[in-house]
This record gives C-alpha cells, sequence and structure tokens, in this order.
C-alpha cells in the first residue's frame, strides 16, 4: 500500500512541481514581454512621439528680444504675431525646423555634397557632381555680396533653426535615428544655397539640349526636323560640325548622375509645369481680381512647401514658405497677391574648351588670332568624407565659362583633349531672397515690379492681381544674349561664342490689366514670333493653356468656384485631337475587333475621370506607339533619353500621327509600314496589355485602377527598396513614412496635372505642389490645400492629413488677418525671451 500509495503520488507531486515551475516560469515570461512591450512603447515613444511639438505649450527662447505668440490652425499652419522683423525671422526658423528638420539637413547635404558622408561611399559619385556644378560656393558669392540688413534678417532665421536642434538634441526625428546622425549646424549660407538648389531643380533645359544631340548622331538633319518641338522659336537644319554631335553625346553620363539625384530625393519628373492665371474685377462675381495658382513640383512626403502666416505691426501675409529660407515665396499681403510659373528659358549652355598644348594648366580662350590666347584654369579643391571609408580628394577646374562637367567621369575616349564646360546663370551672384523680401513687403503694383526685377535665378513668371484692380503677369531672370545657333555646343576658343550680357527686365515679356481682363501662363511661349531676343525653344504643349484660356475667356462672372473647378480640371485637348485622328483608322480595319476601344473612344469626353477606361486605352496606346514609331530610327538609348522628359514626345507624336511621317515605316523590316499600320499595332499591343494586367473586362481598365500615386520620403525610399535593405527598414518606409497608392485624376496634359514618368507608367510623380486661391472681394481669407501636410513627423496628425482634400479637389481656409481668430479654432504657443 505505501508503494502504491508513494507510486502513485509520484505523477501529481510531478504534476504540482510541473505546475509550479510553468507557473514561475508564465511569471518570469510575462514579465520579460512586458519588460519586452515597456521598452517597445517608450522606445517608440521617444523615437516617434517624443519629437511632436506641443502646440500648447510655453518656451522661453534665447534669441527672442519680446515676446511671440504662435497661433497653430487645425492643419498646423502656424500664425506668427511678432512684434519686430527679428523676432519674426527667428520664429519662423525654430518652426521650420520643429517640424521640417530632416528636409532641411537633406537641403544642407545636396548644398555642400555631403551625402557620402553620413550614407557610405556609393554616393561619392553624387558629392562629386553637387561640388562640380558649385551650388555652396555659389551661395558663398551671393551671401559675401547681399546687404548687411538681409545678412542680418536671415542670421536670426539661423539662429532660430539651431536653437531648436539644440534644444530638441535628445527629441530629434526618425530619420536622424535610422541613420545614427546628429543635425548639421545650419548658416546663413545655408538659406543663400536654398534658392540655387531650387533654381537647379527648375533647370532641366540642358536635358532636353542632351536628347537632341544624341539623336544628331543618328538623324539627317530634315529628319530630325521633324522630330523637333512644334512651338520652338527654331529649327536646327545645320550642325556646325561632326565633332559637336561626338562630344554632345560623350557628355551624356551626366543625365544619368542628375536622374540618380532626383530619385534619391524623390523628385523624379520633368519638375516643368505649373498652371497660375488672374482675373480682373470685371470677370469675376465679385468685381475684384481674383488670381489661382498651382505650381506643379515632384510630389513625395512631406512636400516642398510649408505655409505660414506672418504678422508685426508693419506687415500681414500669408503663403507659402520653403524649410530653410525665411521669406514668403508666393502669398499674399494686405495689397496684393502673386504665384509662379517656370518660364521655360534657355539659361544652360555647353562650352568645349581647347587646353593649351603647350601648358596644361591653361586653356584657349581666343584662338583666332596668329597666337592663341590662353588663360590659366582656376581650380578648386574639395575633400569628400566617406562614411566607413577613406576621404576623397575631388579638384574641381573653371573656365571663365564655368565648371569642367567633363572632369566628373574618364571621358579621355571620347573627347581626346578637349574639355567640356557648363555655363549657367544660377552660377552668377543675383539676390533672389532681397527680391522675395521686397515682394513680401510690396503695397501696389510698382513696387512689386520693382521687386520682382531683382529675381533673376530660376528664370519664372510671376502672375498678379491686388486690390486696387490690377492683373499683370512679369518675366524675370537672367537669360543670357546669343549668337550662333543656341542649342548646339559652343566654342570656348572662341569669343564670339560667348554670352553677350542678359535680356534687360523691361525687354522681357509682361502683361499689364489686357482688353481680355486675364493673364494667365501654363509653361506655354508668351511672346510673338516677332520678338527680338531668343528666349528658348521646349515650351510646354498647348493643351493646359488652350484649356484655361477657353475657360476664362468664355466666362463674365467668375466665381471662387469656378476657379476651384479650374484648378481640378481633367479635360486634355491632347488626347482630343490624337482621338480623332486614329479613331477612322481603327473603324476602318476589317482584319481586327477593335469594337471594345471605339466604343469607349468614341464615346469619351476626354476627362482623365476615375472612372474613365477610355483614359487608360488612350494613354497606353500612346506610349506604345510613341515606341514602335521612335525606337528603331534613334534607338534604345536615344529613346530612353527621350522620353526621360515626357513633354518632348508627346509633341513629337501628336505632329506624327497629325501630319504622317517616314518614321512610321519599320526601317528593320523588308515592308514599308504606315502610320495605320503602327496604329493598328500598337492598339492591339494596348489591348493585350490591358487584358493581362486588369482581365478581359474593359471596365476594369478605368483610369482610377491604372494611374496612382504613392506619396513616399526622399531618400529612404530608395534605401527601403534595396535588395538588401533590412526588414524592418521596409515596414517602418513602407507603412509608417508612406502614404498611398492613391488613384489620381488627370495627366500630363490636363490642367490638374498627374504626370508620371513614361519609364515607369503609370506611377504619378509630379503635380500640383500647393492649389491656392485668393479672391480680392473676400480678403481675410483665401482658399489653400497640400498634397500632404504641414509635418514632416510620421506621426503627426498632419503628416497627410490633407491630401485626401488634394485628390478630391477641396481646399481649406487660410487667413490673413483677424478673421482666422473668429472663424477657426486653434492652440497657441507662448515663446518668451529667456532672461
Amino acid at each position: 500500500m505505501y508503494f502504491e500509495r508513494n507510486f502513485q503520488s509520484i505523477p501529481a507531486k510531478l504534476s504540482n512541481s510541473l505546475q509550479t515551475t510553468m507557473r514561475t516560469f508564465l511569471k518570469i515570461l510575462l514579465l520579460l514581454l512586458f519588460l519586452i512591450a515597456g521598452f517597445a512603447i517608450i522606445g517608440t515613444y521617444w523615437t516617434f512621439y517624443k519629437p511632436l511639438p506641443d502646440y500648447s505649450a510655453t518656451l522661453s527662447l534665447n534669441g527672442l528680444n519680446n515676446p511671440v505668440d504662435v497661433h497653430w490652425d487645425p492643419y498646423g499652419v502656424p500664425y506668427i504675431y511678432a512684434e519686430s522683423e527679428e523676432d519674426l525671422y527667428y520664429t519662423a526658423g525654430y518652426i521650420h525646423a520643429q517640424e521640417r528638420l530632416w528636409q532641411m539637413t537633406l537641403q544642407q547635404l545636396a548644398a555642400e555634397g555631403r551625402f557620402a558622408e553620413f550614407l557610405g561611399e556609393d554616393l561619392v559619385e553624387l558629392d562629386k557632381y553637387q561640388r562640380a556644378l558649385g551650388f555652396w560656393e555659389t551661395a558663398q558669392r551671393i551671401e559675401d555680396e547681399a546687404s548687411p540688413e538681409m545678412v542680418r534678417l536671415i542670421q536670426k532665421y539661423t539662429d532660430g533653426v539651431n536653437d531648436y536642434a539644440r534644444e530638441n538634441a535628445r527629441d530629434l526625428p526618425i530619420e536622424f535615428t535610422l541613420l545614427d546622425m546628429e543635425p548639421i549646424e545650419w548658416t546663413s549660407t545655408h538659406t543663400f544655397a536654398v534658392t540655387r538648389l531650387m533654381a537647379w531643380d527648375q533647370n532641366i533645359y540642358w536635358w532636353s539640349e542632351l536628347a537632341y544631340a544624341s539623336l544628331e548622331e543618328k538623324l539627317e538633319p530634315n529628319r530630325l526636323q521633324e522630330l523637333f518641338p512644334e512651338y520652338s522659336d527654331l529649327y536646327p537644319t545645320t550642325l556646325d560640325d561632326n565633332q559637336s554631335r561626338t562630344i554632345a553625346s560623350s557628355i551624356m553620363p551626366v543625365l544619368s548622375i542628375e536622374q540618380k539625384r532626383r530619385s534619391l530625393l524623390s523628385m523624379e519628373g520633368s519638375q516643368w509645369g505649373s498652371n497660375a492665371w488672374a482675373v480682373s474685377g470685371e470677370k469675376s462675381e465679385g468685381e475684384m481680381p481674383i488670381l489661382a495658382g498651382d505650381p506643379h513640383m515632384g510630389l513625395s512626403i512631406p512636400g516642398f512647401w510649408f505655409e505660414m502666416h506672418y504678422n508685426t505691426p508693419n506687415q500681414s501675409i500669408t503663403g507659402a514658405s520653403i524649410p530653410g529660407a525665411p521669406f514668403i515665396i508666393l502669398g499674399n499681403n494686405d495689397h496684393m497677391a502673386w504665384s509662379i510659373t517656370n518660364m521655360m528659358a534657355d539659361v544652360l549652355d555647353f562650352f568645349v574648351e581647347q587646353p593649351d598644348q603647350d601648358n596644361p594648366g591653361r586653356y584657349i580662350v581666343d584662338s583666332n588670332s596668329e597666337n592663341p590666347e590662353t588663360e590659366p584654369f582656376r581650380y578648386r579643391n574639395e575633400l569628400i568624407k566617406v562614411k566607413d571609408g577613406d576621404d576623397v580628394l575631388f579638384r574641381v577646374r573653371h573656365t571663365q565659362n564655368g565648371p569642367v562637367i567633363s572632369d566628373l567621369y574618364d571621358s579621355d575616349e571620347l573627347l581626346g583633349d578637349q574639355l567640356v564646360s557648363v555655363a549657367w546663370t544660377g552660377h552668377e551672384v543675383s539676390q533672389e531672397g532681397e527680391a522675395v523680401y521686397d515682394m513680401n513687403r510690396a503695397t501696389n503694383i510698382d513696387q512689386f515690379e520693382e521687386a520682382v526685377q531683382k529675381f533673376k535665378s530660376p528664370a519664372m513668371n510671376f502672375t498678379y492681381a491686388d486690390r486696387d484692380g490690377n492683373i499683370a503677369l512679369f518675366s524675370a531672370g537672367n537669360i543670357p544674349i546669343r549668337d550662333y545657333n543656341p542649342l548646339l555646343f559652343r566654342r570656348g576658343d572662341d569669343p564670339s561664342y560667348r554670352w553677350n550680357g542678359q535680356i534687360p527686365f523691361n525687354e522681357l515679356p509682361q502683361l499689364k490689366n489686357p482688353p481680355s481682363g486675364f493673364v494667365a501662363h501654363a509653361n506655354n511661349k508668351l511672346h510673338t514670333d516677332s520678338y527680338r531676343h531668343y528666349i528658348g525653344s521646349f515650351w510646354a504643349p498647348p493643351s493646359r493653356i488652350s484649356r484655361i484660356s477657353r475657360f476664362l475667356e468664355g466666362a463674365d462672372s467668375l466665381s471662387v468656384l469656378d476657379m476651384q473647378q479650374l484648378q481640378f480640371d481633367a479635360f486634355s485637348d491632347h488626347a482630343r485631337e490624337i482621338t480623332e485622328e486614329i479613331l477612322p483608322i481603327l473603324r476602318s480595319d476589317s482584319e481586327n475587333d477593335f469594337s471594345t476601344v471605339l466604343t469607349y473612344l468614341e464615346n469619351w469626353d476626354y476627362n482623365y475621370h476615375p472612372n474613365s477606361t477610355a483614359a487608360s486605352i488612350f494613354d497606353l496606346f500612346f506610349l506604345n506607339v510613341s515606341q514602335n514609331t521612335l525606337t528603331d530610327d534613334i534607338g534604345e538609348e536615344a529613346y530612353e533619353a527621350l522620353i526621360s522628359l515626357n513633354y518632348l514626345p508627346i509633341q513629337i507624336m501628336s505632329r506624327l500621327l497629325t501630319y504622317d511621317s517616314r518614321f512610321f515605316d519599320d526601317i528593320q523590316t523588308e515592308e514599308t509600314e504606315s502610320r495605320e499600320d503602327l496604329v493598328r499595332q500598337s492598339m492591339l499591343e494596348t489591348i493585350s496589355q490591358l487584358e493581362e494586367e486588369f482581365g478581359d473586362e474593359a471596365i476594369n481598365w478605368r483610369w482610377e485602377n491604372v494611374n496612382q500615386i504613392s506619396l513616399k520620403p526622399p531618400l529612404f525610399t530608395e534605401a527601403a527598396e534595396a535588395p538588401d535593405a533590412p526588414g524592418i527598414l521596409r515596414v517602418i518606409v513602407s507603412n509608417l513614412m508612406s502614404k498611398g497608392p492613391y488613384p489620381v485624376r488627370g495627366n500630363a496634359m490636363t490642367v490638374n496635372k498627374a504626370q508620371y514618368s513614361w519609364d515607369n507608367p503609370f506611377q504619378v510623380n509630379l503635380g500640383p505642389s500647393i492649389r491656392r486661391i485668393i479672391d480680392f472681394s473676400s480678403p481675410g481669407r483665401s482658399l489653400s490645400v497640400l498634397p500632404t501636410g504641414q509635418s514632416g513627423n510620421p506621426l503627426s496628425t498632419h503628416y497627410g492629413d490633407q491630401t485626401d482634400m488634394w485628390l478630391e479637389g477641396r481646399y481649406r481656409y487660410i487667413y490673413r488677418d483677424s478673421t482666422f481668430f473668429q472663424q477657426t479654432s486653434y492652440q497657441t504657443m507662448h515663446l518668451l525671451p529667456l532672461r
């Protein structure tokens, strides 16, 4: 019995023992899980939530002279009330850093060429490129020549940026944590550099020139002329010599570096585009001018603009600023409002330089005399620090025309003893900061025009309206006066090829109070064929401006609602014109069944609405017919260069499809193909591709299923998409830092622009970076919307909180006077001087 009892008790004891052990283990496990969860929560809090600002805080700041109140509206727009400009711009710097410090850090890396220092040796090539272009050197020269007053105000802004970074060193945005980085001290030079970075981003005219240079190698002049934009001022008929063709092609690698740079910074797309118009009181419902503007830029998150309201005893202005610069770039004050569009001016040239064979440290500046005149190269040594690698010493050579861009890569086989330098008006000293500051403070059209004259780079058009009833459009910028063909590489050894100064401001196009009652610009050619100066050749196709002009011409009592409708308009003149050309071809085909596409195209209203199936059919067809028509003649490489700016193939193919061309014949076959053959072949491919991707039911081919946008963060998007990217990084970037995908209405040719790259259709990467509407019959408030939001912190409520409104064509109010306090809710941050 004893043994029996004890034997029977062993399982019970073992069970009890196991239960006790399990209970202990579970307690330990729960404790560990609790600790892990606690650490995760604490880590999440410190990494994500701690950097979020308290919009009701009271802060004591060293850089203030008097108290400042910052009222934050429901969308995170700060309304700064200060007693002086010094306190105003100090606070602006503090707020920019609070909301967009990482974005500003990327600006610093780009301006100084320091990507490799923090991100590794893979980016040394990009740093060399940035330093060769000389953004930092140019900014230093601009700062040296700036007025003491401008330097003083920018220094106050700089102090605000750095005070925020120092006081919040433990509460930095997540990007710094992921890269194990500390903020870089902001300097006044960085602010001056911001304007030059913007100027370069808007300057891609040279892409077009390189694309056509590569075409010149493959085509006879008469065939090349067929591919030249229809709305240009000149057509190339002959080249100076065959040598220019080889040289032009040899520096094509520069384009790939630029494309890498833009991809890294989430700035894909041409960066060309923008709409702006103003209507007079005679055409408006409220009998006062209305101004509307929506600059088109690359779309990423956070966005390009940061909206603010400034109020001092002498100033009240509302509008969009750039993080890194203190002034309002486009806005409205008590008296007037303005917006900006790219002028599409040719402000860059490549010069072929001839080194002195007897002295490699010199180059020929005048070879026309018996004894050629030479000058020494100017050198600038650049030390590139490399994370986890050896420092790289890079020497930039300069001629009188500009930096030697061909030094960026080994081009001896192609260039021989020759060099290629780049002349860009952005290298010249000009005071855009002072120009914008004066615009902010202008009280009438004459003062605004005087301020605009100082704006030199980038070349822009300013659309203007004021409370006195004036509307105007001013062109501004340094645009070179040239002899010889402006599209060809220029001789550096011949003084006659150099620039002959700049077009005077009073000779640039402008329009004041026209009889039509409106002014408008959509990157179109403004001047007539009799205009005496050369401005450019690569204007935007007329689809947007023709739509805007018809809309404004046909109305007598325009309202703010009409302006909203026009900014969100998705009608395409381009699609209408081309569809009318291809429909007879498809109808006449007796061998293939085009009944489905005919049904949709024949009943299409040419709007790129989300439910439009015809829009998907047309756009994919246009891509296919372009590639099928051009690739066999010009080759894959040249075609890739051409479509890097998609407005070029759009214009080319529009003309070929309208007037027919020998390009439709496929030179790789023994048969002679016609326009009709290529149209049918391309439409068959289109149907096949849509069926493969979306199924046989054409209703599933709707535009909303095809054309989409994903808002992604610069730098980290590319890092997360790398094959060896850590899984946690991919999770953070895709689920926390990115938004979308979302369907988007419109395409590259509609007023509501939704442009995609032709090498990556249909992922929208360029469109309205902000939409603004100012009605002077209701001066207390205006309408605005951003594609993302104000904050750069992924867990902020203002990170992407305007995206739905932007996608749906809705707006929010932004205020300019005390109307703000009566009509919206707000939180107030009190900033006090540190005593």
